[in-house]
C-alpha cells in the first residue's frame, strides 16, 4: 500500500512538473477576450473573439481585422509571466494570413519586463500570400529570467494591407536545457528496392547545444540497428542524419521506427524521440521529369508576363521538365490556336481563368506578377523519386504526317491510369491577336494535338511491365506551322487523383529505341541472366542493372552469370546512338517464387492447349504470348483458342504471389497447321531422317524461317531462309549440336507454315 502511494504521489509530482513548464495555453475557444488579456498601441477595437477556424485551430479564434484602418504597431497581450531562471521559452502559434495588397505585412512575438514601456522582439517574419501558417519559435530576449514578463503577439504596418488575421492555439512553454525532437523519417512513402538509406531529422527543442545523440532504427520483424551520432546542433537548430548501416529491402510494404534513446549522454524517454512509419518498396526507381501544364492565351495580358517568366525558367532548366502550354479561348474574343482538347483538360483542372500554370497537376499561380513556378518547386519536384519511365520517339514524313511510338514502364502497379500523349510546337509566331496591346508575337511549347484526345489512354501495368502506344496523324489539319519544329510530350497520370507518376519528351525525327526482349533467368551453378536484341533495331548496346546497381554498362553480350542468390531484380536498358535509351526490360528472380517447369504447347487443327507442373504455394499463373502479357489463370493449363492458323505462338509462365512473381519459365512453341496447307505437304522433302550432322530441305514454296523443337514444345535454333524462288531449292540446316531424340521442324512458307517430325541419331 505504501509503495502505491509513493508511486502515485511520484506520477502526480512529474506531472505537475511538466504542466508548470506550460505558461500559456490559449485556445480563444470562449466567446470573450481571455481574462486579462489586453491591447496595446494601435487598433485597440480591431482584436475580436471570431467564431471561426481560418488558423487551423477548433472555433473560437482571434481575429485582427484592418477596419478602422492603422498604421503603427498593435499588440494582443497576455497575462504576466514569472520567468524567474528561465533562459529561453517556446511558442506555438497557428495563424491564417488573409491578404489584400501585394505589400509585405508583418507580425511577430515580443516581450516587456517594464510593463509595456518598452518591448524586445523573439520573433517576426513578413507576408504577402494568403495562407494558413504555424510556428513553432525559441524566444529568448533579455527579459528572460525576470519575475514579471509580457508577451505579445503584435501587427506591425498598415492595416490597408491586408484584409484580416486570424490566430489560434498560442502556447508558451519553458525550454529545457537538454530536448531532441525526432521530427521526420526521411524515407519516401515509395521508394526502389535495394540498399535502404534510413535517414531522419531531428531538432534540437532544447537550450543547451547537442554534441552527440543514440539513435535506432527497426524495419518490423528485423534485427534493430543502434548508432551513436556526433554533431553539433545550435537551439532549435534542424539537420537530416543517416545511419551507416543499411538493410538491403525488396519489393512490398515495410514498417519502420526510429528511436532516441542519449542526448550528450544523458538517457531520455519522450513523446518526441519516437516516430513511426509504413512505406512501400517497388522494384526500382527513376529519374522524375515533373510536368507543366499552362494555360494561356494570346489575348490575355496577363499572360504576358506569366508566358516571360515560365520560358526564362525552362530555358535555365534544360532536361528538367516536360511542358505543355493549352491555348484557351479567354479572355477575349479568342485565340485562333485554341482546340476543343485544349477546353478538355481546361474543364479537367477547373483553369477558368487565365493564366494558370500546374506543376504535376498542383496549381502555381498565386499571383499574377510573380514566379508561377519557382526553381525551388521545380527542383523540389526534380528530386522526388518517380516510379514509372517513359521512352520513345517521333518521326514526320513528307506528307506532314507524324508517327509517335511511346513506351510507358512502371515500376509499381497502376491501375485504370491515363497515358496522355500532346504533340506541340517549340515556338508559334501566328496566334497573335490584337487585344489589349499585348506586343506579344511568340509562344512555346503550344499543343496542336492530343493523341488519339484529350481523354488519354486508359493503362493498367503490373510492375515492371511495359505497354506500348502508337499512333499516326496528319498534322496538315492543326495550326503547325513549321514541321520541323515540334516536340512530343508524354506524361502518366491518375485520372481520378490528378496525380502525375512521370512524364518525358520523345526522341526527335528518330526510330524508335526499342527495348530488350525476353529477359530471364535460368538457373544452374551460378544464376544466368538472359536477354534478346529487338527485332525491329539493332541497338550500339545494353546496360544491365542488378538489385538497380549498374552491373554491366554499355555491353554487347546478352547474358551474364551471377553467384546464386535468394532474389534478384534485373533490368536491361537498350543503348541507341545519340545517346538514347530505351524502357527497361524487367525480371525478378526469387528463391521462394519458384519458376514453372516442363512447359508444353500442343496444337490441334482449332487451339493450342498449354500445360506445366504446378507450382505449390502461389495464388495464379501468368502467361506471355510472343513476348507480350496474354492471361492470368488459377490453374496449371490454359487453352489458347484465339490463335490463328498457319502462325506460331510462343508461350512463357511464371507463378504470381501477390505484387510479387517468379522469372518467366523457358519457352515452348507450337502452330495450328490446321487443313488449309495440307495440300503442300508434297511439295515439302526433308532427308536423311534419322538424321546425324543436317539435315536437307527441298521444297518448291519460298520459304521464310525454319525453326527447330523439341518434343516440349522449346525452340531449339532458327534460321532466316529469305528465299523467294518458284524453283526447287534445298536448305540444309544443321542438327550436330543437338541430343539425340526427336525434333519437330516448322518451316514457315508463303503458303503458310509445315511442321514435319525428325529423329536426331
Amino acid at each position: 500500500m505504501k509503495k502505491t502511494l509513493l508511486l502515485a504521489l511520484a506520477i502526480l509530482l512529474s506531472v505537475a512538473i511538466k504542466a508548470q513548464d506550460v505558461l500559456i495555453n490559449e485556445s480563444f475557444d470562449s466567446t470573450d477576450m481571455p481574462e486579462g488579456w489586453t491591447v496595446m498601441g494601435e487598433a485597440l477595437t480591431n482584436w475580436k473573439i471570431s467564431n471561426t477556424n481560418m488558423a487551423g485551430g477548433s472555433a473560437n479564434e482571434i481575429k485582427l481585422g484592418w477596419n478602422p484602418q492603422f498604421d503603427g504597431i498593435s499588440r494582443l497581450v497576455a497575462n504576466p509571466l514569472d520567468l524567474t531562471d528561465v533562459k529561453s521559452l517556446k511558442v506555438n502559434l497557428k495563424h491564417y494570413f488573409e491578404n489584400y495588397a501585394s505589400a509585405i505585412s508583418t507580425i511577430g512575438i515580443a516581450t516587456s519586463s517594464d510593463n509595456g514601456t518598452s518591448w524586445n522582439v523573439g520573433w517576426s517574419c513578413g507576408y504577402n500570400e494568403t495562407g494558413q501558417y504555424s510556428i513553432e519559435q525559441r524566444i529568448a530576449t533579455a527579459d528572460m529570467g525576470k519575475d514579471n514578463v509580457l508577451i505579445c503577439i503584435f501587427f506591425e504596418g498598415n492595416s490597408a494591407r491586408f484584409q484580416a488575421w486570424y490566430f489560434d492555439d498560442f502556447v508558451v512553454t519553458v525550454q529545457p536545457n537538454v530536448e531532441i525532437r525526432l521530427n521526420s523519417i526521411d524515407i519516401f512513402d515509395r521508394i526502389g528496392a535495394g540498399n535502404l538509406n534510413a535517414s531522419f531529422s531531428v531538432q534540437n527543442m532544447g537550450v543547451d547545444n547537442i554534441q552527440s545523440f543514440v539513435a535506432t532504427y527497426q524495419i518490423e520483424g528485423e534485427e534493430a540497428v543502434t548508432e551513436s551520432f556526433t554533431t553539433s546542433l545550435s537551439s532549435f537548430e534542424t539537420k537530416q542524419f543517416s545511419f551507416v548501416t543499411n538493410k538491403t529491402i525488396l519489393p512490398g510494404e515495410y514498417n519502420i521506427s526510429f528511436n532516441i534513446s542519449k542526448v550528450n549522454e544523458i538517457e531520455i524517454n519522450s513523446a518526441n524521440n519516437t516516430l513511426t512509419k509504413t512505406f512501400n518498396v517497388s522494384l526500382s526507381e527513376r529519374q522524375r521529369i515533373p510536368m507543366i501544364e499552362h494555360f494561356s492565351s494570346s489575348t490575355c495580358a496577363p499572360c504576358v508576363l506569366i508566358n516571360t517568366l515560365m520560358h526564362n525558367l525552362t530555358e535555365k532548366n534544360p532536361d528538367k521538365y516536360t511542358y505543355t502550354k493549352y491555348v484557351v479561348n479567354f479572355p477575349g474574343t479568342g485565340d485562333p490556336y485554341y482546340t476543343a482538347e485544349s477546353g478538355v483538360r481546361k474543364d479537367y483542372y477547373g483553369a477558368h481563368t487565365a493564366p494558370r500554370v500546374y506543376l504535376d497537376s498542383e496549381f502555381q499561380v498565386k499571383n499574377q506578377t510573380f514566379q508561377p513556378v519557382t526553381q525551388t518547386a521545380l527542383t523540389n519536384r526534380y528530386e522526388v523519386p518517380a516510379f514509372a519511365e517513359i521512352r520513345g520517339a517521333f518521326n514526320i514524313d513528307e506528307n506532314n504526317v507524324i508517327h509517335v511510338i511511346a513506351d510507358v514502364i512502371s515500376y509499381v502497379n497502376l491501375e485504370n491510369v491515363r497515358t496522355f500523349i500532346s504533340v506541340n510546337e517549340k515556338t508559334t509566331t501566328e496566334n497573335h491577336v490584337e487585344y489589349g496591346g499585348t506586343g506579344e508575337t511568340e509562344w512555346h511549347h503550344v499543343m496542336m494535338k492530343m493523341l488519339p484526345n484529350a481523354e488519354g489512354n486508359i493503362t493498367t501495368l503490373k510492375a515492371g511491365e511495359s505497354k506500348r502506344f502508337e499512333f499516326t496523324y496528319d498534322m496538315g489539319a492543326t495550326f503547325m506551322e513549321e514541321a520541323d519544329d515540334l516536340e512530343v510530350a508524354v506524361w502518366i497520370q491518375n485520372y481520378d487523383t490528378k496525380e502525375i507518376f512521370n512524364s518525358h519528351y520523345l526522341y526527335e525525327y528518330t526510330e524508335h529505341p526499342y527495348p530488350a526482349r525476353n529477359l530471364h533467368f535460368s538457373e544452374g551453378s551460378r544464376l544466368k541472366i538472359k536477354w534478346d536484341a529487338p527485332k525491329e533495331a539493332t541497338p550500339t548496346g545494353y546496360n544491365l542493372y542488378v538489385n538497380n546497381e549498374l552491373i554491366l554498362g554499355n555491353t554487347q553480350e546478352t547474358s551474364f552469370s551471377i553467384d546464386m542468390t535468394d532474389f534478384c531484380i534485373a533490368e536491361v536498358i537498350a543503348l541507341y546512338e545519340n545517346g538514347m535509351t530505351s524502357v527497361g526490360a524487367v525480371n525478378v528472380y526469387s528463391a521462394e517464387y519458384k519458376t514453372p517447369q516442363n512447359i508444353s504447347a500442343n496444337s490441334d487443327d482449332t487451339k493450342i492447349t498449354v500445360t506445366w507442373d504446378a507450382v505449390d504455394g502461389i495464388s495464379e499463373y501468368g502467361i506471355y504470348r510472343n513476348e507480350e502479357f496474354f492471361a492470368t489463370v488459377e490453374s496449371n493449363s490454359f487453352i489458347d483458342t484465339t490463335a490463328k492458323v498457319g502462325e506460331e505462338y510462343c508461350y512463357r509462365i511464371k507463378s504470381v504471389i501477390g505484387n510479387n512473381s517468379s522469372a518467366l519459365s523457358e519457352e515452348s512453341c507450337s502452330i495450328i497447321t490446321g487443313e488449309s496447307i495440307e495440300e503442300y505437304n508434297n511439295y515439302i522433302n526433308i532427308h536423311p531422317n534419322p538424321a546425324n550432322d543436317k539435315i536437307s530441305i527441298a521444297t518448291e514454296l519460298n520459304v521464310e524461317e525454319i525453326a527447330i523443337y523439341d518434343i516440349y514444345g522449346r525452340l531449339c535454333c532458327r534460321d532466316a531462309s529469305n528465299a523467294s524462288t518458284s524453283t526447287i531449292d534445298t536448305f540444309n540446316v544443321s542438327v550436330q549440336d543437338l541430343e539425340n531424340g526427336i525434333y519437330f521442324i516448322n518451316i514457315k512458307t508463303d503458303k503458310g507454315n509445315i511442321v514435319r517430325r525428325f529423329i536426331k541419331n
